[in-house]
């Protein structure tokens, strides 16, 4: 009896256009058609493989390679599909599989809606022919999108698959973006802790220590199917030997006809015990099914499950055999294994569950492993169980600096930054800025413009982190008067545990710089903080207040003057418009011959001369109008941003990165004075 597949598939475009309970029976019609037509010809059904919501030109779809790899091995001998493209639209991959290496493994592949049967030489060219117009209708529908997409982004609706860390998509507008308070937090602390003067690497390592996930760990553990091909060599594995932390997936999809009543498995730990280590219970898609574990050999709990009296739910709930494990717990040291139960899985669904095992040590080299066993009901279920085993993906410096140069936190949506070939060559091309669709306030922002702008600040200073994650408070900030050339660290610590700084010209053995005199950090901190102390007493002294009290009476006499040149404005406005109404009831006169030509030319002309100097005169109002305008916001501006500045601070007893970037320019430090044992040292405040 020949040995059939059935291969169904549902396309990726019509995700759109049907619901999830008319995506299933789709797949349920095509299996339908496939399994009455596999059994009037007799053959018999092997295996079933299903891609549901898959482009047929992504090569990349799992059942579709699996069904590859078993015409491989030979376990096929008839490939079954409604149409060709549902195998594929790819001309290259028709081409490839059904006219050349099925032929080559004695695979016979049969389409259904277009008779195409590759051993029959008389559907080759139908094959062919459908194939190209398969291809020309991915064509089009790549151009179509491409066109449609960018016309979003241009209107400022986000395009991307997966939302930015921190927000999520809005639930009834998949193109608008809404933050995501479970970890709108962490948004907030990346960016304070590092205008704070926090580097980099710390702010990524203490993230990491405390457990919390990162981005990518986020995405995965909310049901994101994001693939991650380049990066299986180094982040997926078979079984765990090294230490480290890892991430445990265990997948089961219910592919049978029936919807699965009761499914319970068994997980056996391999080698548990041996391992310094632990294992937590992550997550679970289905909040109906529960985890156990059992601490009683395994052949001893398999012959008690098989062999129970009660019912499943019951016994597992009440039997001393196990023990309920909750989210977020750990498993006990003597652990033998994990019983998994789920009520209920309906026909094409998949239930995942996620451990996470921390390996601490392993120095008799031995392999940790799940072994999946389906007891109930029906041994052969466990082949539908995927198991896959990766690194956990931790916060890295990289992963830091984007989120800080991100603008979808200040609420601006910047996309179009990337893009491919084409829908055949999935190589990324980047482009310039001046190539990317910047569109702002599109959604609420995360980070307010000032702690925005001083992130962005800092990072243009390149400032340097040292051994203890923390930035130098003046580093980018300190130049030699002489050159111009940074000063930098050089020598030892003091005893202040603060170093040295000298001009850079030292490497190049002074050649260039008289400068030579080496400066205390800690001489330079205090001189700083003195002199930041004394501008803090020159803005409250009382002159400075006076001079805010006659800038308030500028401000008066500026609004009392905009107030008038406004109603100026206004009445002459008016006078103009009567000056156009007279205008045209002189013309209606003249044509019905009320008045004569020449009386109607001379009031025109005098009207007309009129009209012009009203409206030379309102230019001039407007223009001064908009320079007290503008005067009167700069000054509003000025006193509120020296006020916002200062009254944080009524003196300083410690230098700090806030009172630096926000007040401190430069700082120049001039030669040292052997006659007089001194040096100028000039600051230049953000304020001059």
């Amino acid at each position: 009896m020949m040995r059939v597949v059935l291969y169904l598939r549902l396309s990726d475009e019509d995700r759109d256009k049907l619901t999830p309970i008319e995506r299933s029976e789709s797949i349920k019609n095509q299996e339908k058609m496939l399994r009455d037509y596999a059994l009037r010809q007799n053959w018999r059904i092997v295996a079933i493989y299903d891609d549901e919501d898959w482009s047929g030109a992504d090569i990349t779809r799992p059942n579709f390679n699996r069904m590859i790899e078993a015409c491989r091995k030979n376990e096929v001998d008839i490939v079954l599909v409604k149409s060709q493209a549902r195998f594929a639209r790819d001309m290259e991959v028709v081409e490839k599989y059904v006219h050349d290496k099925f032929l080559e493994w004695n695979i016979r592949f049969v389409s259904l809606m277009e008779k195409i049967d590759n051993t029959k030489k008389e559907t080759k060219k139908m094959s062919q022919i459908i194939g190209l117009t398969d291809e020309w209708f991915l064509e089009d529908t790549s151009h179509n999108i491409r066109e449609t997409l960018k016309i979003k982004r241009q209107n400022g609706e986000f395009t991307g698959s997966f939302a930015p860390y921190g927000y999520q998509k809005d639930p009834e507008n998949k193109n608008h973006l809404i933050p995501d308070e479970r970890v709108r937090k962490y948004i907030v602390r990346i960016f304070q802790e590092y205008s704070h003067g926090v580097g980099i690497g710390t702010i990524a390592r203490r993230l990491t220590e405390e457990q919390i996930p990162s981005p990518l760990e986020h995405k995965l553990s909310n049901g994101s199917h994001l693939k991650l091909p380049a990066l299986n060599t180094h982040f997926f594995f078979n079984k765990i030997t090294d230490p480290g932390e890892y991430v445990i997936r265990i997948s089961y999809t219910n592919w049978s006809r029936e919807i699965i009543q009761s499914l319970c498995t068994l997980e056996y730990l391999s080698n548990f015990s041996k391992f310094r280590g632990e294992i937590t219970f992550r997550t679970v898609k289905d909040r109906k099914s529960k985890v156990y574990y059992s601490c009683f050999p395994l052949e001893k709990v398999i012959f008690i499950l098989k062999n129970r009296k009660t019912e499943l739910f019951s016994f597992l709930e009440t039997s001393d055999i196990c023990q309920s494990l909750s989210l977020g717990e750990t498993l006990p040291k003597n652990a033998t294994c994990l019983i998994m139960y789920t009520p209920r899985v309906d026909r094409l669904h998949e239930n995942n569950y996620e451990f996470h095992v921390h390996l601490n040590e392993n120095k008799q080299h031995l392999d940790f492993e799940y072994i999946v066993h389906s007891l109930f009901p029906d041994e052969k279920l466990t082949e539908n169980y995927h198991i896959q085993i990766r690194k956990q993906f931790k916060w890295s410096m990289t992963t830091i600096r984007k989120i800080l140069q991100d603008e979808v936190y200040l609420g601006h949506l910047v996309q179009f930054k990337t893009t491919t070939v084409s829908y055949k060559n999935k190589k990324l091309i980047y482009h310039p800025k001046d190539k990317q669709i910047r569109v702002e306030n599109t959604h609420e922002p995360i980070i307010d413009e000032q702690l925005w702008n001083q992130v962005q600040k800092r990072i243009a200073s390149h400032k340097k982190v040292s051994h203890d994650g923390k930035v130098h408070l003046l580093a980018g900030k300190v130049f030699c008067r002489s050159c111009g050339r940074p000063f930098y660290k050089c020598g030892k610590k003091d005893g202040h545990q603060l170093r040295y700084l000298c001009c850079k010209d030292k490497v190049n053995k002074w050649v260039n710089c008289t400068n030579r005199k080496y400066i205390s950090e800690f001489t330079l901190h205090e001189e700083v903080l003195k002199r930041f102390n004394e501008l803090l007493n020159q803005y409250y002294r009382v002159e400075v207040q006076i001079e805010l009290y006659h800038q308030n009476n500028i401000s008066e006499s500026l609004t009392k003057r905009i107030e008038y040149l406004t109603k100026s404005m206004f009445v002459l406005r008016q006078e103009l418009e009567k000056k156009k109404e007279y205008l045209q009831v002189l013309y209606e006169d003249f044509k019905k011959n009320y008045v004569s030509q020449e009386e109607y030319f001379s009031f025109r002309e005098r009207y007309r001369h009129s009209i012009e100097k009203g409206k030379a005169e309102l230019q001039q109002l407007e223009n001064e109008l908009s320079a007290l305008e503008w005067r009167q916001n700069k000054e509003k501006m000025d006193c509120s941003y020296l006020e916002k500045k200062f009254t944080k601070y009524c003196s300083l007893s410690q230098l700090n990165v806030e009172v630096v970037n926000d007040f401190i320019e430069k700082i120049e430090i001039g030669e040292y004075d052997s006659v007089t044992g001194k040096r100028e040292i000039e600051i230049i405040w953000t304020l001059d």
